[in-house]
């Protein structure tokens, strides 16, 4: 441990100590702070705040600490401020569900690779998909990787060479063409239902615009030129599973953010349903239910347009229901699953199919998704229906 020296400054006392020289001087660099009632009290403090720094900065100060301890310093000082707010909210979710259970009363200097290979191995038995446990065995390697440097309170990654057992099953979105008869039968007993009818917005924008499911819930009628006939991706509605809340962030990547030329029939609907929302809107007057964004972080806020409160962003959005409340992604996908066995992906999937079948290019296609690499809409999209296999199938006779 460094010398932690304390001097006397005027009434106060202060402590110092050493962090290192400047590689171009050779100077010593001393950490330094004051305004303490006694020597004793700036000793204290200097050996907490050698501690702290020794580890990294992020409010460890224990020689031995907890796992839950040190996970949650490193997920709020190192994580938090250096990725996107979904990403944070993932790793969050993945202690709680998985780490937490088993591991968080561990002492750090205490874990071994056998246990975190135990937590692995529990996970695949317990029927967690392969991608699962990457993701949670991923968030292990980069919280140990941390702990050893720059904090310095283990040696060696425990995580390391752990890998997810073959016996781990293997995530399949399960995702299908739909037929335009399949469609338009969705449409129709959508809007049997009262309680189903403001789900035709969502799925005609997946269905006709490609769109994911968090850029439909966050597209707003501000985003939609109906003159040029084009939509702009510019946020995603984002799930908060911690707070049980829901989020207005970018989309998913840069190239997620895009303009998209929209067909006739789309915008024809969108109009309609435009009219509807304010006709509604008109009727229940101050009782119309109207969608915020709060705060710096942007939280998704639905109270009575009587009730505006300050220092919020009116959300126009366009997937509402007739009181102007906010659809969620759970309704949707519940309804979608009862009536069709579909997930919301295989409209999005059906929009690039079909027009990868009928000739479009996959480097416009994968533009029109948001796909940040255009191997991707190839890989996914290139042979995909029976009438695409069939029309490489008959190339044999030409080419062979």
């Amino acid at each position: 441990m460094a010398t932690i020296r304390t001097r006397k400054r005027g009434k106060t006392w202060s402590y110092s100590f050493e962090i290192g020289k400047n590689p171009e001087t050779g100077r010593r660099k001393m950490k330094e702070k004051g305004g303490f009632a006694s020597q004793d009290e700036a000793y204290d403090a200097g050996v907490e705040a050698y501690a702290d720094w020794k580890h990294g900065g992020i409010g460890i100060v224990s020689s031995k600490v907890l796992l839950c301890s040190f996970f949650q310093n490193w997920l709020e000082n190192v994580v938090r401020p250096n990725v996107k707010r979904g990403t944070y909210l993932q790793y969050a979710s993945r202690y709680k569900s998985a780490i937490k259970p088993r591991m968080a009363n561990l002492y750090m200097q205490d874990i071994k690779p056998r246990d975190v290979d135990a937590l692995v191995r529990s996970m695949a038995e317990n029927g967690k998909s392969r991608e699962t446990i990457l993701g949670t065995l991923s968030v292990l390697k980069l919280m140990f990787k941390y702990a050893v440097y720059p904090a310095e309170i283990i040696v060696t990654n425990p995580a390391l060479y752990i890998k997810v057992p073959r016996s781990a099953p293997k995530s399949i979105v399960k995702r299908r063409v739909i037929s335009p008869e399949e469609f338009a039968s969705i449409v129709k007993i959508f809007g049997e239902n009262e309680r189903t009818k403001c789900l035709i917005a969502p799925i005609m924008l997946g269905y006709y615009a490609g769109l994911r499911i968090g850029e439909v819930l966050g597209l707003c009628w501000n985003d939609i030129d109906f003159e040029k006939k084009e939509i702009h991706i510019v946020r995603q509605l984002h799930p908060d599973s911690i707070r049980s809340k829901s989020f207005f962030a970018p989309p998913k990547t840069d190239k997620s953010i895009r303009t998209i030329c929209i067909s006739d029939k789309l915008v024809t609907f969108l109009r309609d349903w435009h009219k509807s929302q304010v006709a509604e809107r008109l009727r229940l007057g101050a009782a119309y239910q109207v969608a915020y964004a709060h705060g710096d972080e942007k939280t998704l806020l639905m109270l009575p347009a009587m009730d505006k409160p300050k220092d919020v962003q009116e959300m126009p959005l366009v997937c509402t229901d007739k009181f102007g409340t906010t659809i969620t992604r759970e309704k949707i996908m519940y309804n979608l699953k009862k009536v069709a066995n579909l997930n919301f992906h295989s409209l999005r999937h059906t929009h690039a199919t079909r027009l990868i079948e009928a000739g479009a290019k996959p480097v416009d296609v994968a533009a029109r998704l948001g796909h940040a690499d255009v191997s991707l809409t190839e890989n996914l999209y290139s042979h995909d229906t029976e009438k695409m296999a069939r029309e490489t199938a008959d190339l044999v006779d030409k080419v062979m």
